[in-house]
């Protein structure tokens, strides 16, 4: 008889060693003749043993399977590439366990950072595999920044041109869309920009402080005189 030294079920890297005795001599179905042979691969095994006397007798056949391991995928729910702020869902393909990179065991993880993400997964026979690396791009929003030409008070019929930093689009709060503004009235002026990304980001408040000119008035003590 062939006896296993271990599971004849395991997973593809395995293996298991067969072995036999009671004869002199032995030829293996795979063509070996040690008394004990190295099996990596499925298959059904036997052996024919020779005595002195030489006479044979074949064992009958043992079984040997071994798993392919898993070879696990990650989907993400959108684009893998966003502005800070946003996220993305990385799901892995079926298994029975899970270990990501970031150490999260779900099937599912939600990603806010830059990186390269994979999943380690166990199928229902015990064997284990690893997804090729997502990579993750976050990209960091805009800081814009407003440069103005001159003081931000003047007197009524004055001006300052209000000019943001580069950007593709702007958005003033006062609903103009060009990168530079001339300001000609008090209030708190900011500006919304849209980088090459997509990426948006708002610009801290600039208080413009318009004065109103002086009337004078001209008072007479008498308006008749000789």
């Amino acid at each position: 008889a062939v006896f296993p030294d271990g599971p004849t079920e395991f997973c593809d890297g395995g293996s298991v060693d067969l072995f036999v005795n009671g004869a002199d001599s032995y030829v293996w179905s795979t063509g070996e003749t040690n008394s004990v042979i190295t099996v990596s691969t499925s298959g059904l095994y036997s052996v024919t043993g020779t005595d002195a006397n030489g006479c044979s007798t074949e064992s009958s056949d043992i079984e040997v399977t071994v798993y392919d391991n898993p070879v696990p995928t990650v989907t993400p729910n959108g684009p893998t590439e966003f502005c800070d702020g946003d996220s993305v869902l990385l799901t892995a393909s079926n298994a029975v366990d899970y270990l990501w990179s970031t150490g999260a065991t779900s099937q599912s993880i939600t990603i806010f950072a830059t990186g390269n993400y994979s999943v380690s997964v166990v199928d229902t026979n015990g064997c284990e595999g690893t997804s090729a690396p997502i990579s993750i791009e976050v990209f960091v929003n805009p800081t814009p920044t407003i440069t103005l030409s001159g003081p931000a008070e003047f007197c009524d019929g004055d001006s300052v041109v209000l000019t943001a930093s580069g950007a593709t689009s702007y958005a003033w709060s006062n609903g103009d869309t060009t990168q530079a503004i001339v300001v000609i009235t008090s209030g708190d002026y900011s500006v919304e920009v849209t980088d090459e990304n997509g990426c948006m980001g708002e610009s801290d408040d600039v208080t413009i402080t318009v004065y109103q000119n002086p009337v004078p008035e001209i008072t007479a003590s008498d308006t008749v005189v000789c």
